[in-house]
């Protein structure tokens, strides 16, 4: 399925804000759902028995955070679905959470103080829904990093749907709700 461009929405997580921490996690095996560069997330959506393709732009500073979110779908979408998807993100990705009275306690922390420094303003994010992390315990038990990597692309892209937006690949897949 081809998606082009229709929706961009700016979003204001709450200071300190660190995309790329955020955004990637280096210890999550590659799923063919996503993908990563330095201030640029790709990442598919199933919301509201819609596959979408989302692309997150970090538009803004740690201090001023600022994140673009440009929604690829084949229509326009109501804008109360624009609203209801932009709250899901916010809660996914934590982008309201206030780190202030963490900081305050540990940022001087002699084990911790060096790691809050490299990843301030990182923010502990779930983006894949129940579903998904269902299938990623079934697809990771008892196999190796290399295995799990090749069952949950076949699962995606046998039961997924293929979606094409700004010009990457990907498959989405979920259960669909009616």
């Amino acid at each position: 399925m081809r998606l082009k461009k229709v929706e961009s929405v700016e979003i204001s997580p709450t200071a300190p804000f660190n995309f790329d921490a955020t955004f990637y996690k280096p210890d999550h095996f590659t799923s063919g759902d996503n993908f990563w560069e330095p201030g640029v997330r790709w990442q598919t959506w199933l919301w509201q028995d819609k596959s979408l393709g989302l692309k997150f732009v970090n538009s803004g500073s740690v201090q001023k955070p600022r994140i673009k979110v440009e929604i690829f779908y084949n229509n326009k979408l109501p804008q109360q679905f624009v609203c209801s998807l932009i709250e899901e993100i916010k809660y996914r990705y934590n982008l309201d959470l206030n780190l202030t009275d963490f900081y305050k306690q540990f940022e001087k922390d002699k084990d911790l103080g060096p790691i809050i420094k490299r990843l301030y303003g990182m923010r502990p994010g779930h983006p894949n829904s129940l579903y998904e992390y269902l299938i990623i315990g079934i697809v990771l038990q008892n196999a190796t990093v290399k295995r799990s990597i090749q069952m949950f692309k076949a699962l995606l892209e046998k039961y997924g749907t293929q979606l094409e937006y700004d010009k990457k690949h990907f498959g989405v897949f979920g259960v669909r709700v009616v």
